[in-house]
């Protein structure tokens, strides 16, 4: 059970050398890797091989929608929505979840990425057509070795991926959709870069934006504006029914006293990627409950199935240790607990802070805070959002 805040402090001491090994485990881990042989940065991208498109028959987005919820025991099974329902596309790309040991990670839909698809984008596939490239991102070690200042190579190829697959994409399948940008964590520094490069300057491309939900990447602004920091032209979404604007925010249940997210001045990543970062920017944050329209208590939502091996899945067990991860025989498991939140500035971190009103054992990672959860923590409201922003783009483009 989660503590309040009076004892949140004890409960995390007790914590503490169980989390002390893994942090201490996966950085040693990292830096004592032996980095593989990668394709140089200026080297043509391969062509783009796609993780979900709508050309293919099964992909890991196609999840079923059918979810059990743990707090009030309701099985809801709704029917399946066709193409012809999906009015826009979903262009989807998805955080660090690679096992591989060298900079970058090889073009393979390793089991891994498709369990972070189905893990962060597949709960969409009821809104959009989900279109997600396999991208030779940077891999756990290759990140030590960018944000240590030794290669900016691995951006370069990774990104390179990108831009490729979405210029395919544009040209093969867009046909004038409208497009829902969703991203986290590395796959957000990624579209911060394309959407900064390629969408906000082209007023062509940036009317066929409906929207984009970048979490776990901070996303710049300049002070006490919606735009000069990444973007000049697209804001951050403010209010309920607002498209064409950025959903952008990192969780936190405990106000962190050092972490990666959330503070400009200290964001070294976004520095790597060649992004705005610095005291005259600051941090976007959303608020995903005025821009739903509601304001319930939301709970965890996950895959009932287990999360392929890796870093990642351990990342995700140590979030609800010693308890264990939700899963139910629905294919989505919605957790027991709920919490309500809002952005607060707390220690120079902004972010979005997390009061569970139903208890459920949540564990963070120091320097990420609740990274591993930003999206699955409230996910039926961002889909609620991204399917407001869709309805919105099109009734004002047709």
């Amino acid at each position: 059970m989660l503590h309040p805040e009076s004892r949140r402090a004890h409960a995390l001491s007790s914590r503490g050398t169980f989390r002390l090994r893994i942090v201490v485990g996966l950085a040693i881990a990292s830096l004592a890797l032996t980095f593989g042989v990668h394709a140089p940065a200026d080297a043509a991208p391969p062509p783009t091989l796609w993780l979900c498109s709508s050309a293919m028959t099964a992909d890991p987005c196609d999840l079923p929608q059918d979810t059990t919820d743990l707090l009030t025991g309701r099985v809801t099974n709704p029917l399946p929505v066709t193409a012809a329902q999906r009015s826009v596309d979903c262009f989807y790309v998805y955080g660090t979840a690679t096992n591989t040991l060298s900079l970058n990670a090889p073009l393979v839909a390793a089991p891994e990425i498709k369990s972070g698809a189905e893990l962060q984008s597949a709960r969409f596939n009821s809104m959009c057509r989900i279109f997600a490239p396999v991208y030779r991102q940077i891999s756990l070690p290759g990140l030590v070795a960018v944000n240590l200042g030794a290669t900016t190579e691995p951006v370069a190829i990774a990104y390179r991926d990108v831009l490729a697959a979405w210029n395919n994409y544009l040209t093969h399948a867009n046909m004038g959709r409208g497009v829902v940008f969703i991203g986290h964590s590395q796959g957000t520094f990624l579209l911060r870069k394309l959407i900064r490069e390629q969408v906000d300057p082209n007023p062509v491309v940036r009317a066929r934006l409906a929207g984009a939900i970048l979490l776990g990447g901070n996303v710049k602004t300049a002070p006490g504006r919606t735009v000069g920091g990444d973007f000049n032209n697209i804001p951050i979404c403010t209010r309920h029914g607002q498209y064409g604007c950025v959903t952008a925010y990192s969780t936190n249940i405990v106000y962190p006293p050092l972490s990666l997210l959330g503070n400009s001045s200290l964001d070294i990543v976004s520095l790597r990627f060649g992004l705005p970062m610095g005291p005259n920017y600051q941090v976007a944050c959303t608020d995903p409950a005025v821009l739903s329209g509601s304001r319930r208590p939301v709970g965890i939502t996950v895959p009932s199935k287990p999360y392929a091996p890796g870093a990642i899945a351990i990342a995700l067990g140590y979030t609800t240790f010693p308890e264990a991860w939700p899963t139910s025989s629905s294919t989505w498991t919605i957790g027991r607990g709920r919490g309500v939140g809002r952005c607060e500035e707390v220690n120079g971190y902004r972010q979005y802070h997390i009061r569970m009103v139903v208890p459920q054992q949540i564990n963070e990672a120091p320097l990420f805070d609740l990274h591993a959860l930003d999206i699955n923590f409230g996910l039926d409201r961002l889909v609620a959002i991204a399917s407001q922003q869709a309805a919105s783009w099109h009734a004002h483009s047709h």
